[in-house]
């Protein structure tokens, strides 16, 4: 049996300092996939950041991967497994689904375009060759042809005439035999001769499964022309996909008495004009050939068979398919707090749905340019823009990082009311740059100025980055009762937070310092007292 599939897709990323700690994939899942039940699959994800990403895997709902037993397992290396599996085993929410790969670290969350995955059964199946007569000197067509189930899947690898390799795919266009189609299915006869009149076989492979087969002999047969005839199209390559770079030759294939000459036209700007021979496009009788195929290549090519009796034309359709290339500028930004950022889509490939998401939620509108204003620490992290149509999908991202910015408090303490007696802590967290310092105040003084053994004040930046305190009291006294604030400060700015901390026991009144006000702003100066509980007298 054919080995593993093993499906990837490799993105190639600028180099990253290692300081840098840009997150992106290096290795994303394809926008579709499809696998044959009897092999399965292996899907790699790989991400580079500082510090090094998480990865895991999301359904279309954004719920986590979990493993099915015998059918479905997310690898600790981010590899998605898809077992082999019977027919009868067939699931449509892990075999017919829309998976997603995602990266997380300290710095943000990047997801991949989405992958919609299908499994195909593996069913028989079978080659024939189909002939048409050949009159001497004309030309003869040969097409290889699939069952219905698998004929999406299957590529023709060589034909043979008695059993014999006729020729190379790669045979010039100049030769007597071509092959052409975009899988490589029709063989051209030129300038057919009794001796061509032999038995011809193809081969295929099938994609999924890497199994190959052979078609049973088809006879050709080749009489000579008696009489006159116009030219009467036997086929021409109607419907045919090429990606974009690639080549592809098109047919067209007529009989006629005499044996008809070929020509080749395109409409351009309104009015059909002959095909010319360039160093990408080459007219061959019966065959257009297209080297690196173009946008501006999609569309109808006519085909125009003719002798002295008449003419008959026939359009050969082709579409080049465009992979979307998607860039986010700028790649990075250092915004300070308050300020507004700007980032821009860019897509590459045809027209194409857009989206952003933050962090892997969704955000803003479907424009390609996506305004942050007012920044503050929950902007910061990974934005990503998503280009997205029926065939394909593809995204890119930039890192919005904080310069300067205000604090902003994450963690700050309640109101309580205590007996005397246990210990206490209050604690507050902020994040902030530069990093913040905090200050802890009684009643709007410093603590320092109540200073006592019962009190003490900790600070440090924890994993997060944040600035954390903590103002401890040894054993809880009357006399601590009070309102109490903890203030975050640095060169952006200030902020703070206050409530009350009651302590059972006698009232009591501390002295109000010196308060400062702004004319015609309303201020509030709250008692300080201590004590619980108490009424206050107006």
């Amino acid at each position: 049996m054919f080995a593993d599939a093993v499906i990837s897709v490799i993105v190639l990323a600028a180099f990253v300092a290692p300081s840098s700690s840009q997150l992106m994939f290096l290795m994303e899942p394809p926008p579709r996939l499809s696998f044959s039940n009897s092999t399965g699959a292996r899907v790699s994800c790989a991400a580079h950041g500082t510090p090094a990403p998480i990865i895991s895997w999301m359904s279309e709902d954004g719920s986590p991967v979990g493993d099915v037993p015998g059918l479905r397992e997310a690898l600790p290396n981010g590899t998605l497994w898809l077992s082999p599996f019977p027919a009868e085993q067939y699931r449509s929410d892990v075999h017919a689904s829309v998976y997603r790969c995602r990266a997380a670290s300290t710095v943000g969350v990047i997801l991949s375009r989405d992958m919609r995955l299908e499994a195909v059964m593996d069913t028989p199946w079978e080659l024939k060759v189909q002939s048409s007569h050949a009159m001497a000197g004309g030309a003869a067509i040969l097409t290889c042809t699939s069952s219905a189930a698998v004929k999406h899947h299957v590529i023709v690898t060589r034909w043979f005439q008695d059993g014999v390799v006729l020729a190379p795919l790669a045979v010039e266009a100049e030769g007597r035999y071509i092959i052409g189609g975009g899988r490589n299915d029709i063989l051209v006869v030129r300038d057919a001769r009794p001796g061509d009149a032999s038995s011809y076989s193809c081969e295929a492979e099938h994609s999924l499964t890497g199994e190959k087969r052979k078609s049973p002999p088809s006879i050709l047969t080749v009489s000579h022309s008696t009489g006159s005839m116009a030219p009467r199209m036997l086929m021409v390559s109607e419907d045919e996909v090429v990606l974009q770079g690639g080549d592809i030759r098109l047919v067209c294939c007529a009989i006629g008495t005499p044996p008809p000459t070929y020509s080749w036209f395109r409409y351009t700007n309104g009015r059909l004009s002959p095909v010319s021979n360039s160093i990408r496009i080459s007219v061959s009788d019966q065959v257009l050939i297209i080297r690196r195929a173009q946008i501006s290549d999609s569309g109808t090519w006519t085909c125009r068979a003719h002798n002295q009796y008449g003419e008959q034309r026939k359009d050969a359709r082709l579409r080049v398919r465009v992979r979307l290339v998607v860039s986010v500028h700028p790649q990075l930004q250092v915004a300070n707090s308050g300020s507004s950022v700007v980032f821009n889509c860019s897509v590459e490939g045809g027209d194409a749905r857009v989206r952003w998401l933050h962090d892997g939620v969704p955000v803003g509108g479907g424009e390609k340019v996506l305004r942050v204003h007012g920044v503050v620490r929950a902007h910061r992290g990974i934005y990503q823009c998503f280009a997205e149509r029926d065939l394909d999908s593809a995204q890119a991202a930039a890192e919005l990082r904080l310069g300067d910015t205000a604090p902003e408090l994450h963690y700050t303490f309640i109101e309580q009311a205590l007996h005397p007696g246990p210990s206490l802590a209050l604690h507050c967290a902020a994040s902030g740059s530069p990093p913040p310092r905090f200050t802890w105040l009684l009643d709007g003084q410093p603590i320092e100025d109540h200073s006592n053994p019962q009190r003490s004040i900790t600070q440090f930046v924890n994993t997060n980055g944040d600035v954390v305190t903590y103002l401890n009291l040894t054993s809880v006294r009357p006399e601590d009762g009070g309102r109490y604030t903890c203030r975050a400060h640095n060169t952006r700015g200030s902020v703070d937070h206050s409530t009350r901390l009651n302590v059972y026991g006698p009232p009591s009144i501390r002295s109000i310092g010196p308060v400062r006000v702004v004319a015609g702003v309303n201020t509030t100066v709250y008692c300080p007292y201590s004590g619980f509980p108490i009424r206050l007298m107006e």
